[in-house]
């Protein structure tokens, strides 16, 4: 009988550890929390989260709220803080921009800019071109810090109000890094939001984002662009709304928004070597096999990247949730998958408590577990501001389940 109940126990602890815990509560905006949003960017930046600008509809005020807010959230003591910046000229208000982390640093590019007063809601196409550099001030650290603002806050949802800032002030400042077309000599992509980005050499790449179809190459040390290629009807085409991670020398593309057509959705794989290659090289797309070896189609999804070990091996891309908005209501996905780059399969990490299915919210992996921030839910309809972690290592992967020795 003992051992039928520690077998109980150990098998709820194994269902648990395999599951989407809550480290960060959706709760109203306070200095310990910033507000709901979606179509906003997070990278990690060493022991934090950086979380910066997005959108939602305030329905109590009856109007579109942009953000342009930058948010960090500290994995190892728990606490959530904006930063407070130094340098008057900022970027604007965005949606849908997109990041990547760099030598200690933020680098910004695009997003669709607010019109007017922002009453007319999301109207995409006046994006930005240019490129912000973002600072984060060093963090002090604070015996006990961690403890002490998790009373504070508690505190506060009793409508307490105690200033943290003796303990905990965040400071940073914003720099145009580039201008786009106003830079001298203008050699820049046009403006666009709802692209893909991320960074290997000391670039940045940027791919398609709404009608356009070209790639890009922001030079990080010099602060130059160059073309890759341009406008194409082949590979992704043009294609918003998907995402790209970088390997061993290529790019990877996977699924999005195929422009000007009624069902945009798709699930296809690609990969280029901006180095030697003008063209996109197919990777699959799942069709004629089975719906447990390929995720369904998705946009508005997020990808992050998993290096492996100190050999290459067991490198990977998780993709988790996402829409798919066919002639019929919109629906918004919920599943967690891996793509294995040596062996070119899928595997969906079913978890036992799958989280509100969303799309248009961020991920990012750190020390083998996945992160997810904000985002927007169809059913039920609703904005977050929750970060919720799973680990990766309950499924068989990540870096501290691969042997460097083997």
């Amino acid at each position: 009988l003992m051992a039928a109940w520690i077998l109980a126990f150990l098998q709820l602890c194994s269902a648990q550890n395999k599951a989407w815990r809550i480290v960060h509560p959706n709760q109203k905006p306070t200095q310990y929390s910033p507000t709901v949003r979606y179509g906003h960017d997070a990278v990690v930046l060493g022991d934090y989260m950086v979380s910066t600008h997005g959108y939602f509809y305030n329905h109590p005020k009856h109007k579109p709220d942009w953000r342009d807010d930058t948010w960090i959230y500290s994995f190892t003591e728990g606490w959530f803080r904006e930063v407070h910046l130094s340098s008057t000229e900022n970027p604007k208000a965005a949606f849908y921009p997109s990041s990547v982390a760099y030598n200690g640093k933020i680098y910004m590019f695009g997003g669709d800019h607010i019109v007017g007063d922002g009453s007319r809601g999301h109207t995409f196409g006046l994006g930005s071109d240019e490129v912000w550099e973002l600072t984060i001030d060093p963090i002090t650290p604070v015996p006990f810090r961690g403890p002490l603002l998790s009373l504070f806050s508690y505190a506060n949802s009793r409508n307490i109000t105690i200033s943290t800032n003796l303990f905990l002030k965040v400071t940073g400042s914003w720099r145009r890094a580039h201008a786009g077309k106003l830079a001298m000599p203008s050699i820049a992509p046009r403006a666009r939001a709802c692209h893909a980005t991320t960074v290997m050499d000391g670039k940045m790449y940027v791919a398609q984002g709404f009608d356009r179809s070209d790639l890009w190459a922001f030079d990080l040390e010099k602060f130059t662009w160059m073309m890759v290629h341009g406008e194409t009807d082949k590979g992704p085409g043009s294609r918003f709304a998907h995402q790209m991670v970088a390997h061993h020398g290529r790019l990877w593309v996977y699924g999005g928004n195929v422009w000007g057509v009624s069902d945009k959705a798709r699930s296809d794989l690609w990969s280029i070597d901006p180095a030697t290659e003008l063209e996109w090289r197919f990777e699959g797309d799942g069709k004629g096999m089975d719906e447990a070896a390929w995720p369904a189609v998705r946009a508005h999804h997020v990808a992050v990247y998993e290096a492996g070990n100190a050999k290459g091996e067991g490198a990977g891309m998780y993709i988790t949730a996402g829409l798919r908005c066919p002639n019929g209501p919109c629906k918004c996905r919920e599943d967690t998958w891996r793509y294995d780059f040596e062996s070119g399969s899928w595997v969906e990490l079913k978890a036992d408590n799958a989280p509100i299915p969303r799309y248009s919210h961020s991920m990012v992996l750190r020390k083998d577990t996945l992160y997810v921030f904000g985002g927007e839910s169809m059913k039920p309809y609703m904005y977050h501001n929750e970060i919720k972690a799973l680990p990766v290592t309950e499924f068989g992967f990540g870096g501290m389940s691969i042997r460097d020795d083997l």
